[in-house]
């Protein structure tokens, strides 16, 4: 019995590490797109957009709305050329069903992005009741005050890694 369930055991322990490991890559990619295009003059059409759009609806004296202004400022589909391209070489190195274990972590880590950066900005989210989305939400907050920092929309320690994490309380 227990020689049929170790490999079951470690092909879904192996799912569950490609399925991190995919979200924590495209996570950091995020992050450093948003730092380092988005919030840079060598973004071109990107920062402009960004800056001009989203930060611009969503300033310190405006952080929330009833309906999502975000859309037409949102960088997270021009991450899609980094990701189709990584995909691409993936596809040819990793075993098929690993492959497809890290496309479904792809989408669903790209949608979790684009869905928590709608529900920060839209007034009266139904994840308000829960703590840990308000704390994330006031460090996004933080970013559109200072927007040299907290660059990430689902996890902060990569901006601790970088060297841009703000608390909330910090001096402006």
């Amino acid at each position: 019995m227990l020689q049929t369930v170790s490999p079951l055991i470690l092909k879904l322990s192996l799912f569950l590490v490609t399925a991190v490991v995919t979200h924590l890559v495209m996570s950091f990619g995020q992050t450093l797109i948003h730092y380092k295009v988005a919030h840079h003059p060598m973004g071109g059409k990107i920062f402009r957009n960004h800056i001009n759009f989203h930060h611009t609806h969503y300033s310190d004296a405006h952080l929330v709305s009833r309906k999502y202004l975000g859309d037409e400022g949102n960088t997270t589909p021009y991450f899609f050329i980094p990701v189709f391209l990584a995909g691409g070489c993936a596809y040819f190195l990793l075993p098929l069903n690993l492959f497809v274990v890290m496309v479904i972590a792809s989408a669903a880590s790209f949608y979790a992005h684009v869905f928590f950066d709608k529900e920060y900005h839209v007034e009266g989210s139904r994840l308000q009741r829960f703590t840990w989305f308000r704390r994330h939400q006031e460090l996004h907050f933080v970013h559109h005050r200072h927007p040299n920092s907290n660059f990430g929309v689902i996890h902060f320690f990569w901006d601790k890694i970088l060297g841009t994490y703000r608390t909330p309380d910090a001096g402006a």
